[in-house]
């Protein structure tokens, strides 16, 4: 599976129209994925998570979703299958709790559109703390990084390179996020750890540990 940087175009929980009210990304890397959701309106994160993204399915590309760590505290696994747009975009159709309708089973559908940089020369990656709490991932020009806290809080940054400048620049944070590892910090883990990094190889980005989970070069 190739690497992506996907953006939630619109959410639709049927039989309602769609609508759009978050800055929804994800990092799609081999079999594990970030999602980052934050509201448009208050700027704070609306949902985030990470986990394996496994394909059930070829035709259609159906998935399922784990929750290794959860900014709601879900765990129970999701599934849905997708199809492609006219645009070129994907439609993904599935059913899970609504929140709008007190957690009742709901079909839905969510339209994404892939933004990942082309050509993609860099290696992409998500590593997953050796405490299982934390998640950081970088596609393109997209850094993510997540942490579960053990007193129920959820930290979150987001950074993107400047490409006029060359440099990583951070553009969203939640709570202390300034414990989160900063991108400039992790790719230099990263590269400082050769060309031998494959996945469940072990790195250290500061004092914390961390395994990799999904690697491409």
């Amino acid at each position: 599976m190739a690497s992506q940087v996907v953006q939630r175009i619109s959410v639709r929980w049927l039989p309602e129209p769609a609508y759009e009210d978050t800055n929804t990304i994800a990092l799609n890397v081999g079999g594990y994925f970030i999602d980052f959701r934050v509201e448009k309106e208050s700027q704070a994160i609306q949902w985030s998570r990470a986990g394996e993204r496994i394909l059930l399915k070829d035709d259609p590309p159906t998935y399922r979703w784990t929750h290794i760590i959860d900014s709601l505290d879900l765990t129970v696994p999701d599934e849905a299958y997708f199809n492609k747009l006219s645009n070129g975009d994907d439609i993904e159709i599935g059913s899970t709790p609504c929140p709008h309708k007190d957690g009742a089973v709901t079909e839905y559908e969510e339209v994404w559109r892939d933004i990942t940089p082309k050509p993609l020369n860099a290696s992409s990656w998500i590593l997953q703390s050796q405490d299982g709490m934390t998640f950081v991932g970088k596609v393109g020009n997209v850094y993510l990084a997540i942490k579960k806290g053990a007193d129920g809080s959820f930290l979150a940054r987001k950074d993107t390179l400047n490409f006029s400048s060359n440099s990583w620049e951070n553009v969203f944070r939640f709570d202390n996020a300034s414990v989160l590892p900063r991108a400039d910090d992790a790719i230099k883990a990263v590269e400082a750890a050769g060309r031998d990094l494959d996945r469940g190889s072990s790195l250290q980005i500061g004092e914390d540990g961390f395994i990799v989970r999904a690697f491409k070069k």
